[in-house]
């Protein structure tokens, strides 16, 4: 184990296994704890504080204290209660896409119900919905792409009435901008610009893959693409059009990504089938979240969901609903009085060369140990610090440390702080 290499001052204590430190940061909503029947989680959407998941069999709200578990218009039939899509609109009906049930509305009390034998909808399988800023529904589905101004007027897109190459839809994302963009199984990926469809697809543009599972717009209008066999990949009108990740030619984790989200820094999120949780930081920086770095209770990731405080919650295929709390990788731990004796600041973070540690301390000339952890829980480096004074300022020499996340730990006679810093 090494010395650090330090510069000017510094503080810290001994830490616990890692193991131990990631559960706190993680609570799993199952079977074993809620009305949920099964454990695979389609689908997330949030209304205010409520917490809605669509499952393989029934769906569940959370207010944060009490779960609450339906079934689709009150039937018992698979097909009707698999829930692939959930959306809410202004008024708080919830809108539920199904497996074969067609297009459920549910107001909290009672059921309506759309589907081909009573409305325009093109198939029973409803796989994405989506409202748009005038109020109108896209919904897709295995039968092509219907949009509804949730009244009387229906207008369908299929593929050979139009620019759709494939009925299969997988995904609907607004763009905000009277643009629409739909991702299809074996048909890529097709922009809506008023009636106009222009469709993206490997034959014809180069595309990465023909069947786009997720599609996200970044803070800076950046168009991600959540892949079936090709990673993701950022789509772009100039030359190349395509900036392709995958486990080939980056530290993405898996060639299938379920899901994607932006976070509140603009930095983009990807949920795999079997790799975990990745961020990508730009440039060839990520950030891996699974069982072996953090503890992520489960690999496959169907859908992300980033509520106000920027805790994640993760629709899972084995373990129900992750709620994963990633803030307090960052918060301080208060001592058994209640009393937050010691205060530090990490920056740069992300850094590439070296972090200082701006430390405030209570206790003067209090003794304090160091102690610095790769996501795999290794213990990197232990150190004693033997401050001047209650204020202090150290640089940690990160030049012989390679690119990933660190856990950084200080304790003293009274408490014991964590955070984490990012090399590039």
């Amino acid at each position: 184990m090494e010395k650090l290499k330090v510069i000017l001052l510094i503080l810290f204590i001994s830490a616990p296994c890692f193991k131990i430190y990631s559960q706190s940061i993680f609570t799993i909503y199952d079977t074993t704890n809620t009305p949920l029947i099964v454990n695979k989680i389609n689908c997330l959407a949030r209304e205010g504080n409520i917490l809605w998941a669509g499952s393989e069999y029934g769906f569940a709200s959370y207010d944060g204290t009490n779960w609450n578990y339906y079934l689709f218009n009150n039937q018992t039939a698979s097909y009707l209660n698999n829930i692939y899509a959930i959306t809410i609109d202004a008024s708080g009906n919830k809108w539920i896409g199904t497996a074969g049930g067609g297009l459920g509305k549910f107001d909290g009390n009672n059921w309506t119900v759309f589907s081909t034998t009573n409305s325009q909808l093109p198939s029973n399988i409803v796989k994405a919905i989506t409202i748009d800023s005038h109020n109108n529904m896209w919904i897709g589905t295995t039968g092509g792409l219907a949009k509804w101004d949730m009244d009387t007027s229906w207008i369908i897109y299929q593929q050979f009435s139009s620019a759709l190459m494939s009925d299969n839809i997988e995904c609907i994302t607004d763009a905000n901008n009277d643009t629409i963009w739909i991702g299809t199984v074996n048909g890529g990926f097709t922009r809506v610009v008023d009636t106009t469809l222009t469709t993206y697809t490997i034959q014809n543009f180069s595309s990465p893959d023909n069947t786009i599972l997720d599609f996200v717009i970044g803070l800076d209008g950046s168009r991600w693409m959540g892949c079936a066999a090709h990673g993701i990949s950022y789509f772009q009108y100039n030359s190349p059009p395509y900036v392709q990740f995958h486990p080939g030619n980056s530290d993405m984790t898996s060639y299938t990504v379920n899901s994607l989200a932006i976070d509140t820094a603009g930095k983009l999120l990807c949920g795999t089938f079997d790799g975990g949780l990745v961020r990508y930081l730009g440039g060839i920086y990520w950030q891996v979240y699974n069982y072996s770095t953090i503890g992520l209770p489960d690999s496959s990731i169907n859908d992300i969901l980033i509520d106000s405080t920027g805790v994640m919650w993760l629709a899972t295929t084995n373990s129900g609903v992750v709620r994963f709390n990633e803030p307090a990788l960052y918060q301080s731990v208060i001592n058994s009085e209640g009393e937050l004796f010691s205060l530090f600041k990490i920056y740069p973070n992300p850094t590439t060369d070296y972090i200082n540690l701006n430390i405030s301390s209570s206790e003067i000339n209090e003794k304090f140990k160091i102690e610095i952890f790769d996501f795999t829980g290794k213990n990197i480096i232990q150190d004693l610090i033997y401050p001047t004074g209650n204020k202090s300022e150290i640089r940690i020499d990160l030049t012989d440390f390679i690119s990933g996340i660190y856990l950084i730990k200080i304790s003293g006679a009274k408490n014991i702080q964590t955070g984490k810093f990012v090399k590039l």
